[in-house]
Order: C-alpha cells, then sequence, then structure tokens
C-alpha cells in the first residue's frame, strides 16, 4: 500500500532527536512533552513487538479461547510481563461452557450438476450426522415476525439466509478499502440469529451455509453457539466463490440440492477455565487509582492472529516493556490486560468487569487496540465529549511529533472497551487506518506476513504517551451516566 511519506519519516525520529539534543527546545518544554518524547524514542529505537509477535504468531499460532494453544499463550504473555520487570503479573481464571475444536467441513451441489464447494465449520458448530442432503432454500428475515411466513416448508432444506455482498473483482486495484458499514447493534443481531436458529431446528432444517463475506477465496469465522454451547444446527461458512455459484444456481428458484458433511469436531464434556493475563506498573501518588491498557489475545483458528488481534497484543506488551524500562514514575497505576474470549462476544472483558465490578468507580480511562496493521490515526472517545478537551490536551504531543489527528467522538463497538463503557467507566479504542484487517480477520489469511513494522510502532507510542499522561492528570478523567445498552 502507499504510505505517507510524512508519517514514516516522523516514525524514524531524525527529527525528534534533533529537537531532544537541542538545550533551547528542553527548557521551553514543559516536563510531561519531555517524557513523551523519551517514550517515542525508546520504543521507536529499541521495539521488540515484531520479534514478539512472530513467536506469538508462529510459534504459538491459533489462539481460540478454550485451547491449548490460548493457555499457552497467556503463560507466555505473563512471562514477556515478568522479564519487562511489570509487578502483580497473573492469569485471571473466568469459565466457558464447552471448549470445541474443529473437525473437516466438505460441501458440494449435487443438483443440476456436482461442483465442490469450499467450506468450513463455523465455531461451536455441531457435526452433521454423516453427509446430509437438501433442497438449497433462501430464507429472508430480518427479524422474528418475518419467519412465520416460512413456517411449514423448511424440513429437509439446507438454508442460507443473506444475499451475497459485493465482491472486490480481480480487474480492481487490490485491496481497495470498502467505504465503512454504519455501526450496527451487535446485541440484536446476536438475539435475533439466536431465535432464527431456534425457528430453523423446530421446522426441520438440516443444515445452514454462511457466506464469508470476503474475497479472494479467504473464509470468514464466527460463533454460532450461544455462551460456549453448541450450536443449534450444523453451520458452515463458504468461501465467497462459493457462495456466489450458489445464489447463482439459485436464480429464478430453480432446484438446488447440496451436501454438507461436517465431521470430527470436539466439545470438551465439562466447563473450561480460561484467562485473561494482567500486569501492573504501580502508581506511586496515587496506585488505587488505574489506567487501563487493553488488547485481545485470543484469536480465531483458521490462521495465527496477527492482525487480529496480535498486533495488539504486541503493544500493549510494547508499552509495558518501553515504561519500565524508562524507570518512569506514574502518580496512578498502569494495568495491561489481554483478554480472552473477545471473538465469541467480548467475554473476557465482560468478566474481568463482573469480577472487579467494585473497583470500576477508580478507573480513570481503558483504551484498547484492536485493528490491526494500520497506524492509528486518532482516538475514538466513544460519543463522551465531556473528555474531549482534557484528553485533547494529553495527546497534543502526538499530534506534533508524529501526526496524530484530531480526537473523534465516534462510537466504535465490538471491541473489549464497549464491557467498561457499559458501567461508566471511560473507553476509548484506537480509530486506525485499516490497512489489510477487513480483508484478512477471521480467516486462513490473517499471518505475519500482514504486519507492517511502522505500524506497530506507532500504536505503541499512542498508546505508551495516552496511558501515561492520563496517569499524571490531577484528576480521574469525567465520567458519564452508565449506558443501558446491552453487550454486543
Amino acid at each position: 500500500m502507499t504510505r505517507n511519506p510524512l508519517h514514516a519519516g516522523a516514525l524514524l525520529f531524525s527529527a525528534v532527536l534533533l529537537l531532544v539534543g537541542s538545550g533551547l527546545l528542553a527548557q521551553q518544554e514543559d516536563p510531561l512533552a519531555a517524557t513523551d518524547r523519551q517514550i517515542l524514542t525508546e520504543i521507536a529505537e529499541h521495539s521488540e513487538q515484531m520479534a514478539n509477535l512472530e513467536h506469538l504468531t508462529d510459534r504459538i499460532g491459533p489462539r481460540l479461547t478454550g485451547s491449548p494453544g490460548m493457555k499457552r499463550a497467556n503463560e507466555w504473555t505473563a512471562e514477556r510481563f515478568r522479564t519487562y520487570g511489570l509487578s502483580n503479573v497473573h492469569l485471571e481464571a473466568w469459565t466457558i461452557a464447552h471448549a470445541w475444536r474443529r473437525g473437516t467441513a466438505r460441501a458440494r451441489v449435487l443438483v443440476p450438476a456436482e461442483q465442490a464447494l469450499a467450506a468450513e465449520a463455523a465455531g461451536w458448530s455441531p457435526n452433521t450426522p454423516g453427509p446430509v442432503r437438501g433442497r438449497l432454500l433462501y430464507v429472508k428475515a430480518e427479524k422474528k415476525e418475518d419467519l412465520e411466513g416460512y413456517r411449514g416448508k423448511l424440513r429437509g432444506a439446507i438454508v442460507v439466509t443473506a444475499e451475497p455482498q459485493p465482491r472486490q473483482r480481480v480487474q480492481e486495484r487490490p485491496l481497495v478499502p470498502r467505504p465503512p458499514r454504519p455501526e450496527r447493534d451487535f446485541a440484536a443481531l446476536r438475539r435475533f440469529a439466536q431465535e432464527r436458529d431456534e425457528f430453523f431446528k423446530a421446522e426441520g432444517v438440516q443444515a445452514v451455509l454462511r457466506d464469508s463475506d470476503k474475497s479472494f477465496g479467504l473464509f470468514n469465522m464466527s460463533a454460532v453457539g450461544r455462551d460456549y454451547q453448541p450450536a443449534p444446527l450444523p453451520t458452515a461458512f463458504l468461501t465467497p466463490e462459493s457462495y456466489d455459484l450458489l445464489w447463482r444456481l439459485r436464480k429464478n428458484e430453480q432446484l438446488v440440492e447440496v451436501e454438507l458433511d461436517i465431521a470430527g469436531s470436539e466439545f470438551s464434556p465439562d466447563p473450561v477455565e480460561v484467562y485473561n493475563t494482567v500486569a501492573e506498573i504501580p502508581g506511586g501518588e496515587k496506585p488505587e487509582e488505574v489506567v487501563i491498557l487493553g488488547a485481545h489475545l485470543d484469536s480465531w483458528d483458521l490462521g495465527t492472529g496477527a492482525t487480529d488481534n496480535g498486533t495488539g497484543v504486541s503493544v500493549v506488551l510494547e508499552v509495558a516493556r518501553a515504561l519500565k524500562k524508562l524507570d518512569l514514575k506514574p502518580k496512578r497505576t498502569l494495568r495491561f490486560i489481554l483478554f480472552s474470549g473477545e471473538e465469541q462476544g467480548l467475554n473476557g472483558s465482560r468478566a474481568y468487569v463482573e469480577a472487579h465490578k467494585e473497583e470500576m468507580a477508580k478507573v480513570s480511562a481503558v483504551l484498547v487496540h484492536d485493528y490491526g496493521s494500520g497506524r492509528v490515526e486518532t482516538i475514538a472517545l466513544q460519543g463522551n465529549p465531556q473528555v474531549y478537551e482534557v484528553v485533547s490536551k494529553i495527546v497534543a504531543p502526538l499530534r506534533q511529533m508524529i501526526g496524530f489527528e484530531e480526537l473523534s467522538l465516534r462510537s466504535i463497538s465490538g471491541s473489549d472497551h464497549a464491557s467498561f463503557n457499559r458501567v461508566g467507566v471511560p473507553g476509548f479504542f484506537c480509530q486506525q487506518e485499516r490497512a489489510t484487517y477487513g480483508q484478512t480477520h477471521h480467516s486462513q489469511g490473517d499471518t505475519f506476513d500482514k504486519i507492517v513494522r511502522e505500524d506497530l510502532l506507532n500504536g505503541a507510542q499512542v498508546l505508551a504517551v495516552f496511558a501515561y499522561n492520563v496517569a499524571q492528570l490531577e484528576d480521574m478523567l469525567p465520567r458519564r451516566p452508565v449506558s443501558p445498552t446491552p453487550a454486543p
């Protein structure tokens, strides 16, 4: 991709190093800005992010919540925090109903002509009882009432529920980003999906096929079970090419018959203990007050979770390393949390908030990095205007030094900051360039080779300066009333 040379130059810090050497600037500069320059330079010159991320993705690999790989990642990140000299390093346990391990999935068209389909089981999908064959039917429904028109018409069918989305075509310039979608009510979508699947099961549907909504043969992935329970019906994702084929075949409501075989997937017989990794740099003056930096350590299991969210993990580890190496003494405690269970509904952060609900009044701010290998353009304040002025002041050095943009009041849902917002804690999100995130996340293409080193440095610089400067404020950030909106 084409990158702004001004940003790249800023990350190399030739200008910064010249300014640091200027005694005149040092006399004019306030102490906070001088410390910020130290932080930016330390990360630019001594970052360990690429080595950490390569180890996490290539040597530990996929990190599905409840899997052995996820537990190894918890233990390894705890070890990294200890190596960097952090305090109170520990794993905080919470429990899921069942762990799930992927088996195999095979699908094909039988009528009008036999053709192979590329398929993978959705998360927490049960196996089929051997290969199942049925007529392909499209169910168009956006709310529970829409399902009534299909009552008595679905027995034995294999169902699709969405039209294909516009694809990136071969003749297009590679990796052209789509316009951003409007924010969605994830909680409402999940509730309806559960109601729809229960309706399908009662009506005798054999299986559900879903569109990966990617391009170039990539799968997407999400969970179809609720709260780590087996899904009501066997469900598989198809690559966009396979899903588009089915859609073309069913034009004019012509008969299409398909076969699906999901086998070898396993559920743990009992509940499984899973973990968030937690570490701290204790505050000197107000240790009971906390600034939290977060990312999610879990990933889907088709790729190795590099952009979703190994990038965020590497950023959080690097901030911890740099601030501890500089031996800074923040007024408030800096807490670093790598959450599990994010991919199935922000469950690790929700469990953390519930376990620490008596402490939430002492959390000044939470900032989460979870948009892959894109430069952090600004911080999304989640529609929280009362913090705009004070946060603008503390990130001012970033605007001067690395081209950071004006703060955004945009609300971005779907990551772990939302769990804190629900209880009134000021939770914020890194608004980033999309880079390849939308093309590769949740897919077999989410691997280390997609990473841009300069973007990792930028992310760590933004989080480190934000966290340290918030920790140094005279007062905690102002809070707003608790939102009644349920968690996504």
